[in-house]
């Protein structure tokens, strides 16, 4: 999973991303007691895409979540976030993202303490 370095490096290095959330992008889960705003990030699920003779790509899907204080908040980090992502590809350090695509997204509400949580799904290209 050496990719998710470029998700992440493709989050950090996004000032309207970073303007929300600052250096507050966290692998699973954030520390406990991370105050708002923060995103974590994980990957669901992973396959191995095959061509008629080969193995060629692993099709990961990731998930990233941004939990904010307000919905307004949740609104404009999950755009930022798209636009991130985008088509989005990543290579650097010989971590190589070929392309992304957005899948899915949505915010939810949770109590204890409040919050908003948007979650956006991206599948992720990652040549073999």
């Amino acid at each position: 999973m050496e990719f998710t370095k470029g998700i992440k490096a493709l989050m950090s290095a996004n000032s309207n991303v970073t303007d929300i959330v600052g250096t507050k992008i966290y692998p699973l889960q954030a520390p406990s007691g991370t105050a708002l705003p923060f995103i974590t990030y994980e990957v669901t699920s992973s396959d191995i895409q095959h061509t008629k003779d080969k193995a060629c790509h692993n099709l990961a899907r990731v998930e990233m979540v941004g939990y904010t204080a307000t919905y307004a908040e949740a609104v404009t980090l999950i755009t930022k976030l798209k636009e991130t992502f985008k088509r989005a590809t990543y290579n650097s350090g010989g971590v190589v993202i070929d392309i992304i695509f957005l899948d899915d997204e949505e915010i939810e509400f949770f109590e204890s303490p409040d919050r908003y949580a948007c979650v956006l799904e991206v599948k992720a290209f990652v040549p073999l």
